[in-house]
């Protein structure tokens, strides 16, 4: 079990039901993630006695935004598993490992609050005053922009009126900038059908406005340490260290072999699956062909990376092909990663070079019991059909 979900709703009253069901959850999947699915109307110490024991998701009549704080946890959980096995892996091979700026220290937090002058903003600005040692206030997304340009902050709270308010579609950007994905943003507002769509559709962490008084600081506290760990696993899993003294964000092969063999050995016991996405570079000169992709491999490379998750292990197969472990991922899924992997590397790198004529991409999920070997060849006689192909249509 990955996670478990409790639900609460109508029982918030009776804490011994919630002690009983957190224990029974706790029983039945020790190393699972927990979350509580509780109403939005629990009173204020029913809610501090569930925030000590898990998440906590408060829900009206539309429980879809349960389904976005499950999936948090879970990518959460997928990154976390991956650091483990990567320091497993690399304290096998004789190496060393270390976490840089990973603090369990209750550190001082800088707050950006933006939103129109109301008796919200107000509202969130006294919450935060317990558990901010700075607190910046904007009015509109604009100024919340060149805020973030200019300092470093902890944590965000978006006051947005209605749907068409910037600060939406600010908040979006945020989560899918490189370098502000790390940053927290916690959605408030009165009007609560636009906060449940936001958390359904966008997977954006809202509170109630009645909540704000009691429970801003504490979800923020909370939101900001999870982030800040988040941001120092996928820092590890990118870096030399994390790759097992790659350079250029691949994994050496003697490493990549190592650590395969350990996931693969994971997902035989657990069950999640595995698979593998291949790019190769087809040169326009058969003979120099090593010589001539090597600046286009070493590109495609960094491109790569910056297009898969962090614990998606990158590594060379050949001079001119690179291989992408995903775990938890299915084949329909590596497919989708590497017609993605060869459409953006296609569209930038054939008009950045002329030793490259074509780029081809291929998914392959590992069957239960194949080693790395078998799953290679799979893979290698995939890109080989897609070459093929491709021949055959020019």
């Amino acid at each position: 079990i990955d996670i478990a979900a409790i639900d609460l709703r109508g029982a918030e009253r009776s804490r011994q039901i919630a002690a009983a069901l957190v224990g029974e959850a706790r029983r039945l999947a020790p190393a699972a993630g927990l979350v509580i699915v509780a109403s939005a109307a629990t009173e204020k110490a029913d809610r501090d006695f569930l925030r000590r024991h898990a998440d906590v998701c408060y829900v009206r009549k539309d429980a879809r935004p349960v389904i976005a704080a499950i999936r948090e946890r879970l990518r959460l959980a997928a990154l976390a598993d991956e650091t483990g096995d990567r320091i497993k892996s690399l304290i096998a091979d004789g190496r060393t490992a270390a976490l840089q700026g990973l603090s369990f220290e209750r550190a001082p937090l800088s707050v950006l609050i933006a939103g129109k002058p109301s008796p919200l903003t107000l509202s969130a600005s006294n919450a935060v005053r317990a558990a901010a040692s700075q607190t910046t206030c904007v009015f509109s997304a604009g100024q919340a922009m060149r805020a973030l340009d200019h300092c470093r902050f902890d944590g965000a709270i978006f006051l947005p009126l209605d749907e068409n308010d910037l600060l939406l579609a600010l908040a979006r950007a945020l989560r899918r900038h490189r370098d502000h994905r790390r940053l927290p943003v916690i959605l408030a507002s009165h009007d609560e059908d636009l906060l449940d769509r936001c958390a359904a559709r966008d997977g954006l962490q809202s509170m109630l406005a009645a909540h704000l008084e009691s429970d801003l600081a504490a979800s923020l506290e909370v939101s900001a340490r999870r982030a800040r760990m988040a941001a120092a696993m996928r820092a590890f899993l990118r870096s030399p260290e994390g790759l097992g003294g790659g350079k250029s964000g691949a994994a050496g092969a003697r490493f990549f072999a190592h650590h395969s063999l350990r996931v693969f050995r994971r997902s035989d016991e657990s069950g999640q699956p595995v698979s593998l996405a291949g790019l190769s570079l087809v040169a326009r000169v058969p003979a120099p062909a090593g010589d001539a992709l090597s600046s286009p491999l070493n590109e495609t490379l960094r491109t790569a990376s910056k297009l898969v998750r962090a614990e998606d292990m990158i590594a060379k197969l050949t001079s001119n092909t690179l291989v992408v472990m995903l775990r938890g991922a299915r084949g329909r899924d590596a497919g989708r990663v590497a017609e993605r992997l060869e459409g953006v590397i296609a569209g930038t790198l054939l008009r950045s070079t002329l030793a490259v004529t074509s780029v081809r991409a291929a998914g392959v999920e590992r069957r239960p019991g194949d080693d790395i070997e078998t799953t290679i060849a799979n893979l290698w006689r995939l890109l080989r059909e897609e070459r093929r192909a491709s021949q055959t249509a020019l």
